[in-house]
Parts: C-alpha cells; structure tokens; sequence
C-alpha cells in the first residue's frame, strides 16, 4: 500500500508540471554562468592580443582560443581585433618587400646575393628565397585557417586579395629560385672542368713555396651539390654528380697534400743559407717542375683513378702511388732537416754550458779570496766536460752529415762545417771571457769588492820577503801564478778537435802568436 501511495504521489507531481519551473530556473542560472566566463575569456583574449608583438604571436594566440572564438560572447569581442590583424598582415607585407628590395640591391652591389654565414652562394640564395617567402605564407596559411573570419565582406575581399597574391608570390619565389638554379647549373660544368684540369700543386716563383692547387670552386661545387641535392630543383649536372661522388677521394687528396705541403713549406721557411745547398738537389726531386712530378699531375687524373679503379696502374698515371711516395720522400726530408737543426740547437746549449768562471772565490763568498786550493780540482773538472763536451759535438756534426746526405769532401758541406765551426768558437770566446771577466771585475779597485789575492810580506833579517813573490823575474812569484791562471783558461779551447779540419788547425788555439788575444784562429 505504501509503494502505491508513492506511485500515485509522483504522478500528480507530474501532472502539475511543478518541475518544469524548477528546470527553468537552474538552465537560465547555468546560462548566466557560461555568459559571465565567455566574457571573462573575451576579456583575456583582447588582453593577450593587445600584448601579442607580431604575427606569429597573434596566431598562436587564436590557435590556443580555438573553437571558443566561435561563441557569441567571445566572437564579439574579438571582431574587432580581426581588422588589426589585417594591418599587422599588410604591414608584414611592406616589410617583405622591403626585405626584397634591400637584398637585390645588395647583390647587385656585390655581385653574389648575400647568404647566411657558411653557406653557398646558391644553396644559400635559395635558402634566403623560401624564409623569406615563409615570411609570407605562414600567416597567410594561418588566415585560411579562420573560417569564422568569413562572415564578414571585407573578410571575404581579404580572402581573394589574399588568393592572388598567393598566386603572384608563389610564381615569383618559384621563377626566382629556377632562374638561379638555371645560372648555376650552366656555369658550374664549364668551371668544374677547368679546375679539374690544374696541377696538383703550384708554386710561387717569387718564394718558392707551393700551394694545393684545390681551386675554391671545386669546394663551393661540393658543398652547393651538398645542398641542392634534397632541394628537388632540378638534376644535378652530371659534372658536380661526378665530382659530388668522389668527394670522399678528393678530401683524403686534399688533407694528404695539405698536409705534404705544409712540410715541405716548413723546410723551405726554416732552412739557413748554408742549409739550403745541402737539400736543394733533394728539393728538386721532390716537388720540383721535371715531367711526372706533382706541379704537372692534373687532378681530373684523380678522378680518373678512383672511378676506374687503378690507383696504382701506368694506365693512371700512378697518381696515388706517386703521391704517397712524394709524401713519404717530403716527410722523410723534413725529419732529417729538423733532426740536423736540433743537433745544432744542442751543440749551442753545450758550448752554452762552458760560460761561468772556472776560478771563483772560496765557497762562492764576497768577502773570500780566490780558493787556490781547489783550483786544481776544479780546472780538471772544466776540462773534462770541455773534453766530453767536444766528442759530443763531433758526434753530432758526424750525425748532421749523415742526415743531410753531404759528401764530405764538397765544399757546400765544407761551408756547414764552418758554420757550426764558428758556434763552437764563439762559444769558446765566451767562455774564456766569462773566467776574465770575473778576475778583472773582482780585482778592480773602483769596484770597492774585497780582495782577490793574498800577498803576506815577511821579516827575514836583514830583508822583507813578500809570499808570494812580487819579482816578475821569479818562477814561484805572483806575477807567475796569474800568468798560469790565464794561460789554464785559455787551454781549453785547445781540448776539442778542429770541427774544420780543412782550416789548418789541430784545435781552436793558436800557439806561438806571442799574445793572449791571439789563442783563436
């Protein structure tokens, strides 16, 4: 009974229709609350579209409302905001122009369009050409894409104004970028072909230096069929595809003979005067001018091998194979010349090493005197290394002979000798003058230093002796004792050999010149 009073009870409801006023109610609540947050997003839209800088910000903006623009509430307060768009779309346009317009006067000036940094001249003019119609047809796609902005007819005379310029554009972008395709399509066969034909290597005749003869234009075809090659513009000529396809080859070619020139060029450089007769013939053989040598090589031989197979065939020239033996001979050359100028470099630290006092005051003290009683020991410790130090150098002279490929007997290796000869007497010079130097600084009285030497003076009735002796006349006497000092520092230049043996001397004294300036020769 209670279920069918329920049932009886919800159907007079019903009847009364009591709901449908409540339905009312709360649908007409709910539609002042979408209308209250549309205009809110309205709100928010004029806001960030007042805020947006460019065009690509506005879009980005209408992409992100979306559908919501199509509301009422919303598509009135953005109505209004359509028309500055299109401005900001017109000015975009001028400034394309503009853009256009600054380039081609450019590349008139200069004669090349100007490009981005690292690019070719043509890949990169193309590049130019397809931002800069980006510019204009990525807002342009994104107008398309507002299909509620078609309501109005000015919107509409946009759209087919729009059209028409799309149509201009693409022409003209297209017509652009054909005609410098074209260009460089007809020039670069006729280049390629004429660099192919170059020698490997060319040389300067002022200084003698060579270059790798890898002609910039061949590197610009490279890169330029690098980038064409996905551009869909067109074939590549057959020239650039051939030369694109053995770019591998043409970069080990180019890094071996950069890297064989940059040593050989380092030779040439750093050789001395009395060097260079000794390695001119060596020179010569390696990248001198004579028939079959690298300055006579075509590259297009290069080519040739590599397509054919035959690196190492007369058919071919035996391009690789000379190349490699060219590179080895140039390294080997450099090797030897750098090992003989190291050899010198060391004979001129040994005979460096000779320059300090042999004679000095007891434990090295100003107020001392000269330490006679080690001078023995340490005259004998000078003259060993003065000893040691010649059979070194003669060892190395002996050295640089071998490395230099010199016959003793010529007189451009006789030359050399000299050269290094005259090192070993300057160092000898120094030497000697670093030892009396030191005895002259130390005894001159200006100088207020403590004394050098000791004389004691003696009571010996009748007489007053002085020890040592001051007679010039006595064996045992001062004047003696100096005389020996000098006469042990001029003896070492007579412990090494002659270096120049055809000079006429056994050593680097002269005896019997009658005066201590005359030990040299």
């Amino acid at each position: 009974m209670g279920q069918h009073r329920n049932v009886l009870r919800l159907h007079e409801d019903f009847a009364t229709l009591r709901w449908l006023k409540d339905f009312e109610q709360d649908a007409f609540g709910f539609q002042q609350k979408v209308e209250d947050i549309d205009r809110r997003l309205g709100t928010v839209f004029i806001q960030a579209f007042d805020d947006a800088s460019d065009l690509e910000h506005a879009f980005k903006l209408l992409d992100m409302f979306g559908s919501l623009l199509e509301r009422p509430v919303i598509a009135a307060d953005a109505a209004d905001k359509y028309s500055v768009l299109i401005s900001m779309f017109s000015r975009a346009l001028d400034h394309a122009r503009l853009i256009y317009s600054r380039h081609i006067q450019t590349e008139l000036k200069l004669g090349s369009p100007p490009v981005h940094k690292n690019m070719p001249p043509v890949a990169g003019a193309l590049c130019w050409a397809r931002e800069l119609r980006a510019r204009i047809q990525v807002p342009f796609d994104h107008f398309r894409r507002i299909p509620h902005l078609c309501v109005s007819v000015p919107a509409k005379l946009l759209y087919d104004h729009l059209d028409s310029f799309s149509l201009i554009n693409l022409i003209f972008f297209l017509w652009y970028q054909e005609k410098l395709y074209a260009d460089w399509s007809q020039t670069v066969s006729e280049k390629s072909q004429y660099n192919l034909t170059q020698p490997l290597i060319r040389r300067d005749p002022e200084t003698k230096l060579v270059t790798v003869n890898f002609d910039p234009q061949l590197v610009l075809v490279l890169r330029e069929v690098s980038y064409l090659s996905g551009s869909r513009l067109g074939a590549i000529p057959p020239p650039a595809a051939e030369i694109y396809s053995s770019k591998e080859s043409y970069r080990q070619l180019a890094a071996n003979l950069e890297l064989m020139v940059n040593r050989y060029n380092k030779v040439l450089k750093t050789v001395l005067e009395v060097e260079y007769p000794l390695i001119q013939e060596q020179l010569r053989l390696n990248l001198g001018t004579g028939k079959g040598e690298l300055s006579d090589v075509p590259m297009v031989l290069m080519l040739l091998a590599e397509s054919r197979g035959c690196s190492c065939t007369v058919d071919c020239w035996g391009v690789w194979d000379h190349i490699s033996m060219v590179m080895d001979d140039v390294h080997d050359l450099e090797q030897r010349i750098q090992k003989a100028k190291n050899n010198v470099e060391e004979i001129q630290t040994i005979v460096g090493s000779w320059a300090s006092p042999i004679f000095v005051r007891r434990d090295c003290k100003t107020e001392s005197l000269l330490s006679l009683e080690d001078c023995q020991d340490r005259l004998e410790r000078r003259y060993s290394l003065v000893r040691e130090s010649g059979q070194r150098i003669h060892l190395l002279v002996k050295e640089n002979q071998s490395l230099l490929l010199a016959d003793p007997a010529s007189d451009i290796w006789k030359a050399y000798v000299d050269y290094v000869d005259e090192i070993v007497l300057d160092g000898f010079f120094t030497a000697i003058e670093c030892s009396l130097k030191y005895l002259l600084e130390n005894t001159d009285p200006k100088a207020g230093l403590a004394p050098l030497f000791e004389v004691q003076l003696d009571l010996v009735i009748p007489d007053l002796i002085f020890q040592p002796s001051l007679d010039p006349g006595t064996n045992d006497g001062f004047y003696n004792m100096v005389e020996g000092l000098l006469n042990d520092i001029y003896r070492i230049s007579s412990l090494v050999p002659r270096l120049a043996e055809h000079s006429g001397f056994l050593h680097y004294q002269v005896r019997g010149c009658g005066a201590p300036s005359c030990w040299w020769q």
